[in-house]
């Protein structure tokens, strides 16, 4: 009876002792695994989805062109108006530039550092012009054509992006492209009809 007994308790002994490990062993990791959950969903959280950084290369590149050939037309230009207009996209630029630059540090995106090289194609075209041509082309391509593709940009930008953030600097920043097209296209009208003959 005695070893009968002694066996019962020595089983009950390692059954709570193997329910002690299982227990002990859940609770020891369990802190592990959801100490590593928060890690994981906050670098999902803050990472940049690949189209979104895609938005964000093109922009820079067309922002950091925008502010090159407008420095370049406002010292070139030869209307007073063209070199204002110039300036105006100049500082708007400017100032566009460095929102996303510090969007991107925040971000941890890496943007580009020059202008793209069909943009540059662009810069060296308009300065070959000089004179009134040089005013015309540097309104019709920068401020209207160019102006045209920045804003079908920033508008999937403001649609399409992932990134809260992102969406949010496209809409604060598309009212200021438009005002940048409509004064580039009131210049060329202007000088359409200052430049067609009066009726006899």
């Amino acid at each position: 009876m005695h070893s009968i007994s002694t066996f019962r308790h020595s089983s009950r002994g390692r059954a709570c002792a193997i329910a002690c490990a299982i227990v002990l062993g859940g609770v020891v990791s369990a802190p592990t695994a959801f100490a590593a959950e928060p890690a994981v969903q906050i670098a999902q959280a803050g990472a940049v989805s690949a189209p979104d950084r895609s938005l964000m290369t093109l922009a820079a590149g067309a922002g950091l062109y925008e502010l090159e050939v407008s420095k370049l037309a406002a010292s070139k230009a030869v209307s007073a108006e063209v070199k204002d207009y110039a300036l105006m996209l100049a500082k708007h630029h400017g100032e566009s530039n460095e929102a996303l630059r510090q969007l991107a540090a925040r971000k941890s995106v890496q943007l580009v550092a020059e202008i793209p090289a069909d943009k540059k194609a662009r810069i060296e075209a308009l300065q070959g012009l000089s004179g009134e041509g040089f005013d015309r082309a540097y309104v019709d391509r920068v401020g209207i054509q160019d102006h045209e593709a920045d804003i079908r940009l920033f508008e999937n930008m403001a649609r399409d992006a992932n990134d809260a953030d992102l969406r949010a600097f496209a809409e604060k920043t598309l009212p200021v492209l438009r005002t940048h097209l409509d004064a580039a296209k009131t210049m060329a009208s202007n000088r359409r009809q200052a430049q067609t003959p009066a009726p006899q």
